[in-house]
């Protein structure tokens, strides 16, 4: 499907005046982010570990420390309950490695994706009261559980919830709750990932001064207990980004802080998974693409605890083979993944005119229906729910579109499902029983044809700003690397180049895979640009002299051995 291109405004003079200390392209960028003032450039490029929001901020954070310091003076039995994507394992590895150091009895229960779901179920919780369970720690999830909590307090079972995700009308009756999205909470950001939030947990617990002389000592390698904290940061970082949360804020500094600590990090199990990746560069892109899908293929082909033994084992032969078998179920989950894609995208080429798109087959693995409907509704530009079926009931996972909150779809119609929950670009459910399939696909449809109603669903990209060619230099490039880093909220930089005449092309890659381009734009000077996955589709559409208008990315390249500029071709059409 063609999309729409979008140049965003110019930034006014006055603005740009203001700005002179930078680039006019960069100002163009900082304006576009929403950057207006001088106090906010200068906090977005000062982004100091420092400015981190205090935790005791979370109205909760006093009584959840002090309640997590009693089991850990008392040696009560805690177990963390984690969830099975990046973000849950990665929740899960910062509260167990601060509790290990305290010599805190502490376990972690991460749940199957197919037999348990998401959240705490009353099978989890009757099991934690099987094994005498003192207090159970949640780590993103947990604030959808009501009858889960209530059944563990009646038990004498304490709960501590940390959760980022929409809280119910009706909050659990937790001894304690922090999530930035209870409204009455009042904490300053609402936009932090799990693992940003069992961060916050843990300074909040290590912020007390730690009594006993040999729990101290434990903490000298890292350089006591404030530099253990940033140490844990690059497994922090993993879930922020993998959870696409905005790198804005609290998040920009965690982010940026966690790419330090990555690029040396301590953790043998990221060392190991780093050299199988073999990249020159560790930025948000790393992560996004290349670490997150390792880490979330456990979840996906077997078991969730693989990720999270990759994250704690201080072993380096563990750490090789946890790598080894996560690289492994990263392949054949990409396998399995573009199988069931073609699969579906048959179903929703028949239903191309409606809202919103369902697709559903019973042999579906239920870890790859969440990557099913992401590829197929950038494809499409509709919110896309793709279901499967997991122990005779009927699982589903959706992905949006800007202007259609999925989730908050389905609260509209929650009778409907056995559990139900996310964010306002994806969804997970579970159907109360398979029998009402066609009424949840009518009741869906209904709502999203009466929120599209009169709009034209037409992707689009957005772009920062036309250049010409002759104005980008590696000068410029280092002022753009300042932005970093880049993702939700702060995406990489497109720009627009008009005209610019082809000189040659070349397919070059596995079957031709991706192209080539040699081009110029008002003057002598050539430069290269890659189109990469679909070049081989461009072979009958693009010759030598045909001019093009190309949206791009910016980024340097030293494969000739000295640094030069190199443009990624988002999108192109012919002129």
């Amino acid at each position: 499907m063609s999309k729409e291109w979008r140049v965003l405004p110019k930034a006014p003079v006055s603005f740009i005046n203001e700005c002179k200390s930078y680039h006019p392209l960069i100002a163009q960028l900082l304006y576009n982010r929403g950057l207006q003032s001088q106090q906010q450039i200068q906090t977005f490029f000062t982004p100091e570990f420092e400015k981190l929001h205090d935790p005791f901020l979370f109205q909760d954070m006093e009584k959840a420390v002090q309640r997590i310091w009693r089991a850990v003076s008392r040696q009560e039995k805690i177990i963390i309950h984690g969830d099975y994507d990046a973000d849950g394992v990665t929740s899960s590895a910062v509260v167990y490695k601060a509790l290990k150091m305290l010599r805190a009895n502490v376990e972690v229960f991460i749940p199957h994706r197919e037999l348990d779901g998401y959240g705490i179920n009353l099978k989890t919780a009757n099991n934690f009261i099987a094994r005498s369970a003192d207090l159970i720690i949640t780590v993103d999830c947990g604030i959808t559980n009501v009858k889960e909590v209530e059944r563990l307090n009646e038990a004498g079972i304490e709960v501590i919830i940390t959760d980022h995700h929409e809280p119910p009308q009706v909050l659990p009756e937790a001894f304690a709750i922090i999530d930035p999205k209870v409204a009455t909470d009042g904490y300053p950001f609402r936009d932090l990932s799990g693992a940003a939030v069992a961060y916050k947990l843990v300074q909040g617990l290590l912020s007390k001064r730690i009594k006993t002389k040999g729990l101290e000592l434990r903490f000298e390698p890292y350089g006591g207990v404030a530099g253990f904290q940033k140490w844990l940061l690059d497994i922090v970082a993993i879930g922020v980004v993998a959870d696409v949360m905005p790198l804005l804020d609290e998040n920009r500094i965690l982010v940026k802080w966690g790419l330090l600590v990555l690029n040396k990090t301590k953790s043998p199990g990221l060392r190991k998974l780093l050299e199988l990746i073999h990249t020159k560069k560790i930025d948000s892109y790393t992560i996004g693409y290349q670490l997150a899908p390792r880490l979330n293929a456990a979840g996906r082909m077997k078991h969730a605890s693989v990720a999270f033994n990759l994250l704690v084992t201080e072993d380096d032969a563990e750490a090789e083979a946890i790598a080894q078998e996560l690289q492994e179920n990263n392949l054949a989950r990409q396998k399995v993944t573009e199988i069931a894609v073609g699969q579906a995208k048959q179903q929703l080429i028949l239903q191309e005119q409606k809202n919103i798109l369902f697709a559903f087959d019973p042999t579906w693995p239920a870890g790859v229906i969440g990557l099913i409907a992401g590829k197929l509704s950038d494809e499409f530009y509709r919110p896309v729910v793709a279901m499967t079926t997991v122990d005779a009931q009927i699982v589903g996972s959706g992905r949006s579109i800007e202007g259609y909150n999925i989730t908050d779809a389905l609260t509209q119609m929650s009778h409907m499902f056995a559990r139900f929950g996310g964010h306002s670009q994806a969804c997970g459910f579970t159907l109360i029983r398979q029998e009402i399939l066609e009424e949840f696909k009518i009741s869906l449809g209904a709502h999203a044809t009466a929120e599209f109603k009169d709009l034209d669903l037409k992707p689009f990209v957005d772009v920062d700003a036309e250049i010409n060619l002759g104005e980008i230099n590696l000068g410029f490039y280092d002022q753009l690397e300042i932005l970093e880093p880049f993702g939700e909220g702060n995406v990489k930089p497109r720009f627009l180049i008009r005209n610019a005449q082809v000189i040659a092309t070349e397919y070059i890659g596995v079957e031709g895979k991706h192209l080539r381009l040699m081009v110029k734009q008002n003057s002598p000077q050539v430069y290269k640009m890659m189109k990469f996955g679909n070049g081989a589709s461009y072979v009958d559409k693009i010759a030598v002299g045909d001019k093009l208008d190309i949206i791009c990315e910016i980024n340097k390249s030293d494969w000739s051995g000295r640094p030069e500029i190199e443009y990624k071709i988002i999108d192109l059409v012919k002129v």
